[in-house]
């Protein structure tokens, strides 16, 4: 009996042990935080994502799984979302998101960026995106969407 408590105790300690805190979040130093706002102005970052929010938001407008498609979000509640989304408090995510990318980098795009005026397209409908700010914009807009109805 003492041995299965032994290997027991031996097993489930290791196991405790094995346990960690999860590291913090991705930040940008101050430098960077600064370059990255540069990025945001000079890419006119917060047009070409409030443009992808509209466009997202376009594709939820309706739900195509039933005939005749039904209709989730009505235009003007579209707008309204649109005219509430807070670029500054969407901002952490940006510096977080671009926190990898190297101040080198950060100043080889703003140079990009200000060398064609900030438009990659005509609409301004491409921008610089990760993973997470896809997923955080999404999640949002869907937060959003779910406090309309």
């Amino acid at each position: 009996m003492k041995h299965i408590f032994l290997l027991l105790f031996i097993t489930v300690t290791s196991l405790v042990g094995a346990q960690s805190i999860p590291p913090p979040p991705a930040m940008s130093n101050s430098s960077q935080r600064k370059l990255i706002d540069e990025f945001i102005e000079v890419s006119h970052y917060k047009e070409a994502l409030i443009n992808y929010a509209k466009e997202y938001l376009e594709l939820r407008m309706f739900d195509y799984s039933v005939d005749p498609p039904k209709e989730l979000l009505t235009k003007e509640q579209a707008s309204s979302i649109i005219r509430k989304f807070d670029f500054d408090d969407f901002k952490t995510s940006l510096y977080s998101s671009f926190s990898f990318i190297s101040e080198n980098n950060l100043k080889e795009l703003i140079r990009f960026h200000k060398s064609i005026n900030g438009k990659l397209s005509k609409n301004n409908s491409t921008l610089l995106m990760t993973p997470d700010i896809d997923l955080n914009i999404k999640n949002q807009m869907d937060y959003a969407i779910e406090n309309t109805k």
